[in-house]
């Protein structure tokens, strides 16, 4: 009986043993290369960072950009006064461009007349001036009369624009009166120019 129960510890101890040899060993780092980009893994693999390296953390999401400054808002407001005042210069406008198409094509006719009157102004006796037309006047007066018709069609058509985005248009008539002004006296200053005998005469007076 003394050998059977000596004999159980030796037998515990030897499972242990056993218990201890067959125990499985730690697991190892896996020391397979990484899969390139485009390769697939191995069934079953999956990639550990090494114990030794700190990983950072999850990189943050990109702050989202600013977003752009929106441009001044133009101010768009109802202005029934501008559209009134715009309106009645356009009518103006259009009186006043036909009145300059008719004084260029009858500025032949009445330019010694005109220039009697001026002289009588002045106080250079009034005399009657002869004047005759170049061949080129003809020329002159149909420039003077195209450029009031684009000029009035233009100003016409901008203002309207204008009125149509509620932007100020008031002076664009102004500024078209302005430039036709211009216009009808440099043709009729042409005009004149042509005439060296009429030249000369309103130099001696």
């Amino acid at each position: 009986m003394s050998q059977h129960g000596a004999a159980r510890p030796s037998d515990e101890s030897d499972g242990r043993g056993a218990a201890r040899g067959d125990a499985s060993p730690a697991p190892s780092r896996d020391e397979r290369p990484r899969p390139q980009y485009g390769e697939y893994a191995p069934e079953g693999w999956s990639w550990q960072p090494p114990a030794d390296e700190r990983t950072s953390d999850p990189a943050p999401q990109m702050a989202t950009p600013p977003p752009l400054p929106v441009a001044a808002s133009v101010d768009r407001r109802d202005r029934p006064a501008d559209r009134i005042v715009t309106i009645l210069l356009l009518v103006v406008g259009v009186l006043g461009a036909w009145s300059a198409i008719g004084s260029l094509q009858s500025l032949p006719t009445v330019l010694p007349e005109a220039l009697r009157q001026a002289s009588e102004m002045l106080g250079t006796g009034g005399a009657a001036f002869d004047y005759t037309p170049a061949p080129e006047v003809a020329g002159l007066i149909l420039t003077g009369q195209i450029i009031q018709f684009v000029l009035l069609a233009f100003v016409v058509w901008w203002s309207i624009a204008r009125l149509r985005a509620r932007r100020l248009a008031f002076w664009v008539p102004l500024v078209g009166g302005v430039l036709s002004f211009i216009a009808l006296y440099a043709i009729m200053f042409a005009i004149i120019m042509s005439d060296p005998a009429l030249v000369e005469r309103l130099s001696a007076a």
